[in-house]
């Protein structure tokens, strides 16, 4: 059986679609590879910096230690790294700068404590004698401070506790209450 012949459009477009699908297949092997390669080099960056890292350990556990016994008061070993030696001073150096300057702050603080306690006492001394004394009347106190006179509440408590009484005012204007601090006196308070 012969093979008919296939519609040359058809034929052509089947040519370019095999052509475009290995160009994407080219492309795609191509940054597979280049991201592989990246990644390798990557990988080995880190692993140089562990490794790095991993030298560096026993000089920072050693300035630690050398440290810790600055702090406590022992001088490092003079075997040990000048730089080590050198490092591990410095907490010490600055925890005595620390506590000067907290000496300092505080003897600071406590001056202008001072300074300023003498200076209110000073206002008060030439208050006390420079300016005259006022005289003030009971009512005038009364009615500037009130003496709790004026409260809601002492008006409540006289109007709940005072006895009632029905005397005629001598104006005629009305009824009047009077109460004295004997009737008071026996009320009970709350």
């Amino acid at each position: 059986m012969e093979f008919a012949v296939i519609n040359p459009i058809i034929e052509a477009g089947g040519q370019i679609a095999a052509i475009i699908i290995c160009l994407f297949a080219l492309i795609l092997i191509i940054l597979a590879l280049a991201l592989n390669i990246g990644f390798f080099y990557a990988f080995t960056w880190v692993r140089q910096k562990t490794e790095l890292i991993k030298v560096l350990r026993p000089h920072v556990e050693s300035i630690n230690k050398t440290t810790m016994l600055v702090k406590q008061g022992s001088e490092p070993d003079e075997s040990q790294n000048a730089i080590v030696r050198t490092v591990a001073k410095v907490p010490a150096g600055v925890d005595k700068v620390d506590q000067k300057v907290t000496q300092a702050t505080g003897k600071v603080a406590q001056g202008a404590i001072e300074v300023r306690a003498r200076i209110e006492q000073g206002k008060a001394i030439v208050k006390t004698f420079f300016k005259p004394p006022r005289k003030q009347n009971l009512e005038e106190r009364i009615n500037k401070e009130g003496l709790q006179f004026t409260s809601p509440g002492y008006r409540t408590l006289m109007k709940e506790k005072a006895p009632v009484s029905t005397a005629e005012s001598p104006s005629g204007e009305g009824y009047e209450q009077t109460i004295t601090a004997k009737q008071l006196k026996d009320v009970p308070s709350r």
